[in-house]
Order: structure tokens, then C-alpha cells, then sequence
């Protein structure tokens, strides 16, 4: 693989990206819009759980950001078919980049604004909502970083296992809500009964939204969050295995199934 290469890749798909940034700003401005309608309802049960002083961000700020990153794949994927759909992936593949430095210059660019992105989401539900995490910001910042990480995996194996952008588009957002759902992002998972709860741990945003959770109800450090963050990797090394398996630079991908 060569950086120089790599970074060039990047250089590309982020002018692109930043040409149209009106639906990766939506996805901080929706979920900022929606979280004061839940805050109540969250709020209740965080103190039904034991915690008098929660006010209900604690769940649902990084809730949502979890909930809108999922939805934010959709980006990764489009990175890949619209290549296909415009004609371009083929020069692409003529150029001096190797199929390595195609991966890592888009990815990269994929996950640097899904990154932002969940961040924007936090930061700005704190200065909001008081979301004010009382355990280790580094804690949070490396699950929030993992998380990014594996769904930047999760968006690249649905693009190698899918031959057109529908398709790729339709199963990440219904899965990806499925998961998020699962897993906590709209509510506590405290009241789910027993096969529900086993099925939350099948899902990336459990562990994500355990670890914030604690970082923000606990005090809870890196250490605590430990387990949440191997589960997370290993969720990330699963995706990132199929995608290698899988992913094809020769495939001829279309936009819609036909």
C-alpha cells in the first residue's frame, strides 16, 4: 500500500463529500431535534433504576447519536456504488492505486465523518441537554472511536456482499435499526425479557451503549468499559473479515436491483 496513493483517494472522496454536506449535517440536526421528546420518559426510568440524579441525556443523547450513526453507513456505501454508478470505478482501478489504497483513502474518509459526526452529536447534546458524563472522557472517546470503526466495517462487508446500491441501502438501514433498536439506543434494556436481552448482546450498539452508560451514570474509567470495548472489536474484526473475504474490485456493481 502506498500513503501517498491512499491519501490521494481520500483527498477525492472527501471533496465529494464536502460538495453535498447537507445530509451529514441532517444527521446531527435530526437527532438533536428529536431527543428532548424522550428526555421525560428517560428520565423516569434511569431513576426507577437507582440513579435519583440522572436527567434522562444519559441515554438518550448518545441514544440517538448511536441510533443516526447507524443510519449515517448508508454514507460508506454510496461512497462505493457511486463510483460504479458514474462510470468511474474502473478509471479508478486503472490508476496507479492498488485495491488496498482504494479501500483505506475511502474508508478513511468514511469513518473521519461518521466519527464527526457521532461526536457532533454528544458534544452538542451536552452544551444542550446536559449531557455530562461523570466517569473517563477517554473511556467515551474510545468507544465512540471503535464504534465508528465497526460500523465503517459493517457499511464496506454489505457493499462487497451486495451487487447494487438499493439493495446495499435497504439492508443497512433496516438492520442497522434492528441493531440500535436491540441493543438500547431507544430505551433502557433493563425491562427487555430474558431472549431479548440475549439477543441485545448480538448487537454493536449494546456494548456501545452500556459503556457510554456507565461512563456517564458510574464514573466508570477504561477499565471497566474493558469488556464492551472487546466485544466491539470483535464485532468490528467479524465485518472487517467478511468484507476481506468477500469484497471483489472486479465485481460490477449497479444502483438499482433489476
Amino acid at each position: 500500500m502506498s500513503w501517498p496513493r491512499s491519501a490521494a483517494v481520500a483527498r477525492t472522496n472527501l471533496l465529494l463529500q464536502l460538495r453535498d454536506p447537507a445530509s451529514h449535517l441532517l444527521m446531527v440536526l435530526i437527532p438533536l431535534v428529536l431527543i428532548p421528546f424522550l428526555l421525560p420518559t428517560a428520565r423516569a426510568q434511569l431513576q426507577l433504576e437507582g440513579f435519583p440524579h440522572a436527567t434522562g441525556a444519559e441515554q438518550v443523547v448518545p441514544g440517538f447519536g448511536i441510533l443516526f450513526a447507524f443510519l449515517s453507513v448508508q454514507q460508506v456505501i454510496t461512497g462505493f456504488f457511486d463510483e460504479h454508478v458514474w462510470g468511474t470505478w474502473d478509471r479508478l482501478r486503472a490508476s496507479a492505486a492498488s485495491t488496498l489504497d482504494i479501500l483505506v483513502g475511502k474508508v478513511s474518509v468514511a469513518f473521519a465523518i461518521q466519527l464527526a459526526q457521532l461526536l457532533a452529536v454528544l458534544g452538542l447534546g451536552s452544551l444542550l441537554y446536559g449531557f455530562r458524563p461523570t466517569g473517563s472522557v477517554l473511556a467515551l472517546l474510545l468507544v465512540v472511536v471503535l464504534f465508528s470503526a465497526v460500523l465503517c466495517c459493517f457499511g464496506v462487508m454489505i457493499v462487497a456482499l451486495a451487487s447494487s446500491r438499493d439493495l446495499a441501502l435497504t439492508v443497512a438501514n433496516l438492520v442497522g435499526m434492528l441493531m440500535a433498536g436491540v441493543g438500547g439506543a431507544l430505551g433502557s434494556t433493563t425491562g427487555f425479557p430474558a431472549w431479548a436481552l440475549t439477543l441485545a448482546h448480538l448487537s454493536p450498539a449494546y456494548w456501545a451503549m452500556q459503556a457510554v452508560v456507565r461512563i456517564s451514570l458510574e464514573n466508570a474509567g477504561v477499565v471497566q468499559v474493558l469488556p464492551a470495548l472487546a466485544a466491539l472489536s470483535a464485532f468490528g474484526a467479524v465485518f472487517l473479515a467478511i468484507a476481506v473475504l468477500r469484497f471483489r474490485v472486479e465485481d460490477s456493481k449497479t444502483g438499482r436491483d433489476t
